[in-house]
This record gives structure tokens, sequence and C-alpha cells, in this order.
């Protein structure tokens, strides 16, 4: 053969690959489109040409087993790793297929063979793991699990599936930052969120169990997997009043409570304690306090402290700089012990008292001047009763001023709604008729941006009502 024919041969071999290689594509394509037909062609062609085609054999071996037919996609596979005794995904392929037969070791050892020839093969060790897990070979499960892990860190399946073989084997603590580690590559991932829920929950670590939960609802906002992390928490927890609260606020419109529960109100601002002030001034821009000391100065004019004055539902004190020039004597009521302790710490209240709102105005009949309300009622849906207590703890010609969540909208039924945030809104009207109910009489109703919610300004009404006076005749 002289230089020619070597030039000529070499062309063919160059043109043949370059065809050869053009169809697999093709092939691939097809394949990746779901188009299996017209892909099983274009692999038949490349086989045609060159039969020990590892990656088409390896593909068509797939495709096979997607038609349902295993023994063809069984042999298939094995001509590749024959054709390319290293080929390491074909082990893994070839492994998932032993698997549809029910042949697990056979499946197990393929799995290996996979991590011998290629140590990143990760997919190998996943379900390696799922096979040893459902044997109930849990070390060699959890073995498996540890290396694609290793080999996969941001896998969030990867680290949750660890975690439920380290749950399984007792090692809780594993456990738990296995699904923590998960959860840090998915904060959405709904299998690792109550997985680590219900291993909290086991370890004695309630609030724990609450924060995680409460935090993946709030995120996964109204959509079906909040719901059902809602439902897995009642399960879990079936009297917790924070879940009950929120299942409410976002699926249960319908027969939402009349008002937050004294349980989830505690739990909440407890909670929300140690850094209410700067989330609320800061991060909301909250202005109910200023918005209300406003309409308190038009009214009353220049602060003489001479007025007893109640700041009902006080939180950590914000209100407490604006009332006290009006007071002779300040008190501030809240149902959370530890919101009184920061209210404490600024000063300016002659007692602080831990009590639910209405129950306490029950017991200071005409005690109050003022009673200031910035923020509390809109943890209360129907008012009557609030407002009837506030109005028996007035004196004659003593004052209320509130703020309320303006419901948005059609006009809610009742007059009042829950919303998402677990807060209520409430209507114009039905303020204006459950004041009227209690006695009271409306000096002013005006609008105000009370805080942003979402970035969003946060529309409410800042009202002021009056205890009418005694006339004697």
């Amino acid at each position: 053969m002289n230089g020619n024919d070597d030039k000529s041969k070499a062309f063919d071999d160059a043109l043949r690959s370059s065809v050869v290689a053009g169809w697999f594509d093709q092939a691939m394509t097809q394949h990746r489109q779901g188009n299996l037909t017209q892909a099983q062609v274009f692999y038949q062609r490349v086989l045609d040409a060159q039969p020990d085609h590892p990656e088409a054999l390896n593909f068509l071996g797939i495709l096979m087993q997607q038609r349902g037919q295993s023994t063809q996609a069984e042999q298939f596979i094995r001509r590749a790793i024959r054709s390319a005794p290293d080929y390491a995904a074909a082990y893994t392929n070839l492994g998932n297929v032993l698997i549809v037969q029910k042949r697990y070791e056979d499946a197990i050892a393929a799995y290996r063979q996979a991590t011998i020839y290629r140590a990143d093969e990760v997919e190998a060790c996943v379900n390696m793991g799922a096979v040893l897990r459902g044997l109930g070979r849990l070390p060699e499960a959890l073995e498996a699990y540890r290396q694609a892990s290793e080999r996969r860190p941001a896998s969030a399946e990867i680290h949750h599936r660890l975690g439920l073989v380290l749950a399984e084997l007792g090692q809780l603590e594993e456990a738990i930052v296995a699904q923590e580690a998960a959860l840090r590559c998915d904060a959405g991932h709904e299998a690792a969120i109550e997985q680590l829920g219900g291993l909290l929950h086991r370890m004695g670590r309630s609030e724990d169990a609450r924060m995680v939960l409460g935090n993946a609802v709030f995120q996964l906002g109204d959509s079906k997997a909040a719901l059902n992390l809602l439902q897995f928490w009642l399960r879990l927890m079936p009297d917790d009043p924070i879940a009950q609260h929120r299942l409410a606020a976002w699926f249960g419109q319908d027969q939402a409570p009349e008002r937050a529960s004294d349980a989830y109100v505690t739990y909440l601002f407890d909670r929300y304690a140690e850094g209410f002030d700067q989330h609320l001034v800061q991060e909301l821009n909250y202005q109910a306090p200023a918005v209300i000391a406003e309409r308190i100065a038009e009214v009353l004019g220049a602060p003489a402290a001479c007025l007893d004055v109640l700041d009902a539902g006080c939180g950590t004190g914000l209100c407490a700089p604006l009332l006290h020039p009006y007071a002779r004597h300040l008190v501030g009521v809240d149902l959370s012990p530890r919101m009184l302790d920061k209210a404490r710490e600024r000063g300016g209240y002659d007692e602080l008292i831990v009590a639910e709102l209405t129950a306490f105005l029950a017991t200071r009949p005409q005690a109050y001047d003022l009673i200031v309300s910035a923020d509390t009622l809109v943890y209360f849906g129907a008012l009557e009763a609030v407002f009837t207590a506030a109005a028996a703890a007035l004196r004659p010609g003593g004052w209320l001023a509130f703020t309320a969540e303006a419901a948005t909208g059609d006009a809610p039924p009742g007059g009042f709604r829950i919303n998402h945030s677990g807060r209520y809104s409430h209507a114009a009207e039905y303020l204006r008729q459950a004041l009227a109910e209690a006695g009271l009489e409306i000096r002013s109703m005006t609008t105000a941006t009370l805080r942003r919610e979402c970035d969003q300004p946060m529309m409410g009404y800042v009202v002021l009502a009056s205890q009418p006076v005694i006339s004697i005749s």
C-alpha cells in the first residue's frame, strides 16, 4: 500500500467516525426529548457501523429498560462493559436494570464495580444505599450514603437519605446533623423538614422542632407543601397552639377562631422579645405608636401628667415614652412575660402586669382615663368582648385609642378575617358597629400606614373613641 492509499484510508476512517459521531449525537438528542423510536434508529446505525461502540450500547440499554424490555437492556449494557471494562456509568446502569429484575445481590455487585472504576460515581453509591437499606443491611447502607454525601456535598436528597439511615440505627444526633445539612442545601426539602422536626421532638427539643416547622411553613406560603407540614406538625404535637393557629390562618378561613389563643400569643412574643424592637422599628418601619400619639395629642392637648393610663398590650414598651407625659399612673399589661421584661428595662411604667387583656379589663371598672392599644387588637377577630370590657374600665369621658389592620378586598364575613400573617384585619363598618354596641362614641377614624409587610405598606385604622360623660339633669 502506497502513501496515497494510507492517506485515503485515514480520510475514509475520519469521515466514517464523523458520520458515526453525528448519528450518536442525534440519538442522544432524540433520547433526551423522549423520542425513543427515533433514538433507537440512530443508536442502531451507530452499532451497525461500530458494533462495539460502548456509549451506544449503554444508552440503547437504558432505552430498552425505559420500554420495559429488561432482558434486552441487560444484554446491551453487558456488551458495553465487555467493550469498555472500566465504564463506570455502565455498571451503574446495569445495577439499575438488575434492581428491576429483583436481582439485588447482583445489583449491589454492579454498583460496587462502578465505584471501583470511578470514585465519584455518586448515583451508584446512592442506589446501592437504597438497596442495602431495603434489605435491612443498615451499616452497609450507611457507608454507601456517607460516600455519596462526601462526593456530592451539595445534594439535599443524599444528606436526607443519610439522615434516615442514621435515625434507623439510633444515631439521632448525627441524623439531626444530616437533615440540617440537607436543609442548608435546599431549605424547602419537605421530607428533610419533617424528619428534622420529628427527630428534634423525639429528642425532647420541642421548641427547636416548632421553630424548624414554623419557619418552613412560613417560607412555603399558601401551598400544598405547607399544608402537609402543618398536618405533620399537628400529628407530632396535637395540642400545639402555634400549629393550630397557623393552620387556621393559611387554610381554615371558614373556621377561623375568633381570636388568637393565649398560648399562641404568649409563645409568639416570648420567642420574639429579644429582637422585637429592632425588627419592628428598623426592618418593618413600625409606625403604630407614633400615629396613635399624634391622634391623642390632637384631642388631649398638651400633656399634664394627670391621667390614669393603660397601655393595653404594651409589649416591650415602645409606647411608654409617648404615654408617660400624660400619666400620673401608667400601667402596662401583656400576655408575654419576656416582652414585659423588656418593657421593665425600658422603664416608664408604674406597673407591669402579665394578663390576658379582656380578663384584665374586667377587673378594673372605671379605673382609667385613657386606654391605648397599639397593634394588639390584630390578634383579636371578634372585638365585641374586649370593647365592652374597655368601656367598663374607662371613666366617664375617658378615651380608647387603638390601631387595627384594614381588611382589603371584599368585606369579610362577620367584619374580620384572619390573614396568612396570623393577624386579623377588620372592616371599618365592623369597628364602628362593635364600638357602638359597647357604648363608646367614635371621635375619629383615620387611615395610616402602620408598618411595612413584604416591602408593601400595611394600611390600618387609627381610632379614637370615648366613654360618654354622664350628665346629671
